[in-house]
């Protein structure tokens, strides 16, 4: 690693000798401190990045579960027919099966948005790995 810049001017200044002049990076300390602010801001916005995907993922999870429970009932119902009458099986048969078919597609698709986010999510964590580059100042 390099050495700081005090520790480098004064390696210069003794080249230099005690009457010559270093110039000072005031600029840099400027530039130096916006950078620390925008560092900081972005660790921020990922870890809140973190915790949404998180939420999501349990809001999907929870939307999941409740679709599956309702397909449960669709399963148990006769919708108000007589399950005795081979005619009214049959009605109460196709119609459950249309229905926990939409079901069926709806845990599907909440199934694959729960995989998309843990996707992301490990996107995220390669993102928190990421060091900060040596302050410029």
């Amino acid at each position: 690693m390099a050495d700081d810049w005090g520790t480098s001017a004064a390696k210069a200044q003794k080249i230099l000798g005690k009457d010559a002049k270093i110039p000072q990076p005031k600029f840099i300390g400027k530039a130096a401190s916006d950078y620390e602010a925008a560092w900081t801001a972005f660790k921020k916005a990922r870890a809140d990045l973190e915790a949404k995907v998180l939420d999501m993922q349990n809001l999907e999870s929870k939307v999941k579960n409740s679709v599956k429970q309702f397909e449960d009932s669709i399963e148990e119902t006769d919708f108000g027919l007589d399950g005795k009458n081979k005619d009214d099986a049959k009605k109460i048969a196709d119609a459950q099966a249309i229905l926990t078919g939409y079901c069926d597609n709806l845990i599907a698709i909440r199934d694959q948005a729960i995989k998309d986010l843990g996707e992301l999510d490990k996107h995220l964590m390669n993102i928190a790995k990421y060091k900060q580059a040596t302050s410029p100042g």
